[in-house]
């Protein structure tokens, strides 16, 4: 798993406890409805503490992340949620680990349901590390920004619960979206008027209909008219979900841990801007290899975009209720 160097190593401003029982902590989130603090012990050990005043029910095993103790207990009135490192050489991981844990509460205003998302979500990072799932890299992020923003166009045609269900990609499928009768994929590109085709699949499905959903992604500044980063547009969705919608909004962060997305610095940096965007109906005599030769178990190709301007659909929506033929 690729790990990045913590820039601002919170643990560095705390000194070593002087009592074998007590520890030294500074608040990690003044904004959180929770009480996180960055924390060492005695023995000079990096701890990640949960102060609340509601219980801590766990229904089920504790999560067992290997290199982490997870412990549940209490301090005078407070209850705690505690996390210890046990090996200093994953200090950036557990950085990320805790990092994520008070992002993915930050927009929730009640307790107990954050407390319940904060052991979801270390079940959840048991399973990421245990199955040595990978953080996506740049080039993966412009193809999430290209998918999240079908995402939300489909939101004005569809409910949430459909869109939902009708991404795919984060669950390991060949396409990237299932809807109705139709399957679309979903590509990125730069300013050249062509897009890869990773694997020999992607260009048919056993659904009536293929589309390409082609997204021109250039990359930006912040400063720049229309910029935004990966996070400005995750925002954008779960304001038009209503961030309310705790369930919705839930299943979606799901789907985005599990596409490899974590929430870390670096990705605040990456801003990005939208040219324009274009569909192509796949059928009939559009350029693509229609098989593969024997011996071959799979492939990689361009195609170019020039040679299918007669296969760009304008009202694919309506084309896929079957409304055009």
């Amino acid at each position: 798993m690729r790990i990045l160097m913590m820039k601002n190593n919170p643990w560095d401003e705390i000194e070593d406890s002087t009592n074998k029982i007590d520890f030294n902590a500074i608040i990690a989130d003044k904004e959180s409805v929770l009480d996180f603090y960055w924390a060492k012990d005695y023995y000079g050990q990096l701890l990640f503490i949960l102060h609340t005043n509601s219980d801590i029910i766990i229904n089920e095993k504790i999560p067992n992340l290997n290199g982490l103790t997870i412990n549940v207990g209490s301090l005078k009135e407070k209850k705690q949620l505690v996390l210890t490192l046990q090996d200093i050489s994953n200090a950036d991981l557990f950085y990320i680990i805790c990092s994520d844990l008070i992002n993915t509460t930050k927009q929730l205003n009640d307790e107990l349901i954050a407390i319940k998302k904060i052991l979801k979500r270390l079940s959840q990072w048991q399973y990421f590390l245990k199955n040595n799932n990978k953080q996506i890299d740049k080039n993966q992020l412009k193809g999430l920004i290209g998918e999240l923003y079908l995402f939300k166009k489909l939101l004005s045609n569809f409910s949430i619960y459909e869109v939902l269900n009708f991404w795919k990609a984060p669950l390991g499928s060949v396409h990237d979206f299932e809807l109705l009768n139709s399957t679309l994929e979903v590509k990125t590109k730069s300013s050249v008027n062509s897009i890869t085709i990773s694997s020999f699949e992607q260009m048919f499905s056993e659904l009536e209909n293929l589309f390409l959903f082609v997204v021109t992604l250039n990359e930006s500044s912040k400063t720049s008219l229309d910029s935004f980063n990966i996070y400005d547009l995750i925002f954008d969705i779960k304001k038009l979900i209503n961030f309310d919608d705790i369930d919705s909004c839930e299943r979606l962060d799901n789907l985005l841990f599990a596409y490899g997305f974590i929430e870390l610095e670096e990705y605040k940096e990456l801003y990005f801007s939208i040219i324009h965007d274009e569909i192509y109906h796949v059928c009939d005599d559009f350029p693509r290899i229609m098989s593969k030769p024997n011996g071959v178990d799979d492939l990689t190709y361009k195609i170019n975009l020039e040679k299918c301007k007669d296969y760009i659909v304008i009202d694919v929506i309506e084309k896929i209720r079957g409304k055009i033929k």
